[in-house]
């Protein structure tokens, strides 16, 4: 049994390979859990690995680096390939605007950072991964991380920390937010109306 306690507890590639596993596979079997038919998906690998990490388990700091960017290159990959087909269409017809509400919404979280790091004591990188987790922006994450190490010479887990922190509440605020847009617009146009766009939102999408 000395193999199965040195898989387990000591540090090793297998021992890494089976924390990320075990990880991943509790993200998704937690992921397939609805409450009044709403989940939240594979986000439950973000929580897996917070619980997992709570109680010790953990992998070593060069692995963990590069877990970390070539999961960063598959996720932004993917996101590529998923949306490239129509992406060209799509920013032919309502790109610009679409491109000028996204940068709105960006430069206004970064002014509201801006403001919390001379209204608050709170550390910058801290805030900047509260940002990122805010939005649930992932290659933020890994840019500001990126662009910390560069600039200073090390890591800061910090900037993980305010994104693994605020990142819970980015994914359920914007869940809570489809939820109550969708009873206020059952309540002000009826659910006739209401079902008429839904209907035609799913032919159109």
């Amino acid at each position: 049994m000395d193999w199965l306690n040195n898989l387990i507890f000591q540090s090793s590639a297998a021992n890494s390979i089976l924390v990320l596993a075990f990880v991943i596979c509790a993200g998704l079997v937690l992921g397939k859990i609805k409450v009044a038919g709403v989940g939240i998906g594979v986000a439950w690998i973000l929580f897996a690995g917070i619980i997992i990490g709570h109680f010790g388990l953990q992998i070593p700091a060069n692995v963990l680096a590069f877990v970390k960017d070539f999961g960063l290159i598959l996720f932004v990959c993917s996101i590529g390939l998923q949306v490239g087909p129509s992406f060209f269409s799509l920013f032919r017809a309502s790109g610009v605007k679409l491109n000028l509400l996204a940068a709105v919404i960006v430069f206004s979280g970064v002014a509201v950072t801006v403001a919390f790091i001379f209204c608050c004591s709170v550390p910058s990188e801290v805030l900047v991964g509260i940002m990122s987790g805010a939005v649930t922006n992932t290659p933020a994450l890994g840019a500001a991380s990126q662009t910390f190490a560069d600039t200073v010479g090390r890591e800061n887990p910090n900037i993980a920390l305010g994104y693994a922190a605020a990142y819970p509440m980015g994914v359920l605020g914007v869940i809570g937010s489809m939820m109550l847009f969708g009873i206020l617009f059952r309540k002000f146009i009826g659910n006739a109306a209401f079902e008429d766009c839904t209907k035609l939102e799913k032919i159109s999408g």
